[in-house]
């Protein structure tokens, strides 16, 4: 009797496991809208052929705020601070964005205009 007791116990004590580990888990994944925005431009950005032709280094740059935005998130939760980097993170794609497109300006300029 004592056994089944035990048992029962145990299977009672195991959703409540559960449930603490579903909810840890969850708290693993609180997230910055702000550094989800700055992922989305970027992302946006890294997709397009102009901007990582044209544009590649500041790509590169904003693509290593949003690292360090990424890391200071995981290891320390600093939401100013990570707000702050990504709201850099994301400038630096409009400088990229920018850039491009000046670049693709000047070769319209260079090229030969046909005759009229």
């Amino acid at each position: 009797m004592r056994q089944n007791r035990l048992f029962f116990t145990c299977m009672e004590i195991s959703p409540a496991i559960l449930l603490l580990a579903a909810l840890t888990a969850g708290c693993g994944a609180v997230s910055n809208p702000a550094l989800e925005q700055a992922h989305e431009a970027y992302q946006k950005a890294r997709q397009d052929p102009l901007i990582v032709r044209n544009a590649g280094a500041a790509l590169d740059k904003a693509g290593r705020t949003l690292e360090a935005a990424d890391r200071l998130w995981t290891e320390e939760r600093d939401v100013v601070e990570v707000e702050h980097l990504a709201y850099i993170a994301e400038q630096r794609v409009e400088i990229a964005r920018t850039i491009a497109q000046r670049r693709l300006a000047a070769e319209d300029i260079q090229q030969p205009q046909p005759p009229r």
